[in-house]
């Protein structure tokens, strides 16, 4: 399977939100399918699990020159993939079309991959005691779908299929945004934006000028896994690390793992 990607038409974007309720919807079908959520729950439960696409709107200016833009919260699928390269269970995972996906039965709940990640993507579940975040539909797309926003977009602001087919189109309309309304338009991600991420499975057309509004950093970074990078380039000094790590963080799933079950028995026993 050759590598998917998404991409977000920032201009094109009516701000209907089809797209999260959407994702909402599929996730909790997910759960159901999944055999680990009773019916009524899957549609009544709020859980980090069901939203995977988080609209933020913000306004700019002052009236009457005033304007909103949306940002869309979501995870990048990042080519390096720091919260997979950082993780101490190794519960992330690339999958064959490249969504880089979180394996909750071998997710121990250290939040490593929120530390890691530099746009702020993975929530973490106390109930669960491990963290979620967007998977890309990847079980859709095996089954030759496209992911549930995409399906649904009705202004065709999402767009996905092979890389090559994704990035041609973008940066087709992202030329015609510059020439149209002479500033220079962008596609975010298309192209290596740093050593940490590198190229991002999901990409964003947005003006050059408004990256950051729309939560796209010039350079995508956490320092604090500075240390953990460096230890990692040692060689066998990662490993020993990577192994203290894992060891440590195990002993804190064993310690927490009973209050995790006492939480969901109390739940259990209120539905």
């Amino acid at each position: 399977m050759s590598t998917y990607s998404m991409c977000y038409d920032s201009q094109a974007c009516v701000r209907c939100f089809t797209c999260v309720v959407s994702c909402s919807v599929e996730n909790r079908l997910r759960l159901q399918r999944n055999g680990t959520t009773a019916l009524e729950n899957g549609v009544n439960k709020s859980l980090p699990q069901l939203n995977y696409l988080q609209p933020v709107q913000r306004e700019y200016g002052k009236y009457p020159e005033s304007y909103r833009i949306t940002e869309l919260h979501h995870c990048m699928h990042c080519e390096n993939s720091p919260c997979a390269t950082y993780c101490p269970s190794q519960a992330i995972e690339r999958r064959p079309g490249g969504q880089v996906v979180i394996n909750q039965d071998l997710c121990v709940g250290c939040r490593t991959c929120q530390e890691a990640c530099p746009f702020d993507v993975p929530v973490y579940d106390k109930a669960t005691n491990a963290s979620y975040k967007c998977i890309m539909c990847y079980d859709r797309v095996e089954s030759d779908l496209k992911p549930a926003c995409v399906s649904s977009c009705i202004a065709n602001a999402l767009i996905s299929g092979s890389r090559e087919e994704v990035v041609a189109e973008a940066k087709k309309r992202a030329k015609r945004y510059s020439e149209q309304f002479g500033k220079e338009y962008i596609v975010y991600g298309a192209d290596k934006i740093n050593d940490y991420v590198g190229k991002t499975g999901w990409m964003t057309i947005v003006a050059a000028e408004e990256m950051e509004k729309y939560g796209l950093p010039k350079k995508p970074i956490v320092s604090s896994m500075g240390i953990r990078q460096t230890t990692k380039a040692i060689g066998i000094g990662a490993t020993a690390a990577v192994a203290l790590g894992a060891g440590a963080h195990f002993l804190y799933w064993l310690a927490n793992r009973k209050e995790v079950l006492s939480a969901q028995e109390k739940e259990d026993s209120h539905e």
